[in-house]
């Protein structure tokens, strides 16, 4: 017994043994393979990103600068950048040809009705007597009720007071210039306008307008005027009465008596008497 466990001992280690001998030569033959096979690494390739910078838009003041727009025109958030550049042009040449009194360039930015009053004014003299004065405007806009439109905003310093006109500019074309039309104005309203920002100022203007359109559709009231009886008393019954009874021959009425006896002969004696 105690020889076959020896045995089966000896068996084991030799199975061992021969396991590790199998694995000290895979190794022994790995080893040359290694020294002639060079293995190389992956080369690390390290990608930079590149940050395109885009180019700095245009501020409004430079824009004013490159335009050569007069200085009496200021303009709202003048520091940024407009959101459309073309239609941010349209408006700063639009103001700046009307407080030049430039008429011939500042008729085919605006709409045929207003050109009609502008030609007007400008036959007259009234377009010279109302931009000579001018030493300021102040000048806002916001998106209008159409999509790519402009609600644009006015407020002039004209000598010792004030004045204001809405516009709204149309989107802006490829092939076509932007036209401003004028929009209607309530009374005194820059007296009513409240607030010194653009967004504010619009708005409580397009409100009163809404609001005299409104009472101007509205039905107009009816008033009645009691009446006034100013007739005599007892005029009329008595003034009835003797209209019933009278004829054409015998005309009675009031203060009239009816005629008794032969008619009176004319003033200078009776008639004569053919012979």
């Amino acid at each position: 017994m105690i020889q076959l466990r020896k045995l089966k001992m000896l068996k084991v280690n030799f199975n061992s043994t021969r396991r590790v001998a199998l694995s000290l030569g895979a190794l022994i033959f790995l080893a040359p393979a290694c020294g002639k096979t060079e293995v190389k690494q992956a080369e690390v390739v390290e990608v930079k990103e590149v940050a395109v910078e885009e180019a700095p838009k245009e501020s409004l003041n430079d824009m004013m600068k490159r335009l050569g727009i007069d200085k009496r025109v200021r303009v709202e958030d003048a520091d940024k950048a407009p959101a459309d550049e073309k239609q941010a042009e349209a408006v700063l040449v639009f103001f700046d040809a009307m407080v030049r009194g430039n008429a011939e360039k500042l008729s085919p930015l605006m709409s045929n009705l207003d050109q009609a009053v502008l030609a007007d004014m400008n036959k007259s003299g009234q377009w010279k007597s109302a931009t000579q004065n001018i030493s300021r405007v102040n000048v806002g806009w916001t998106p209008g009720s159409e999509s790519g439109s402009l609600t644009v905003l006015g407020f002039y310093t004209v000598g010792d007071g004030f004045a204001a006109q809405l516009w709204s500019l149309s989107p802006a074309e490829s092939d076509k210039p932007s036209i401003m039309t004028a929009l209607p104005s309530p009374s005194k309203i820059d007296e009513k306008l409240q607030g010194n920002k653009t967004d504010a100022r619009i708005k409580q203007w397009l409100a009163m307008n809404k609001d005299e359109i409104a009472s101007a559709k509205a039905a107009d009231e009816i008033i009645e005027i009691p009446q006034q009886d100013r007739s005599v008393k007892g005029e009329s019954d008595s003034s009835s009465g003797s209209d019933e009874g009278a004829t054409p021959g015998n005309p009675a009425g009031p203060g009239r008596r009816k005629p008794t006896g032969k008619p009176v002969d004319a003033p200078g004696g009776p008639p004569l008497k053919p012979r």
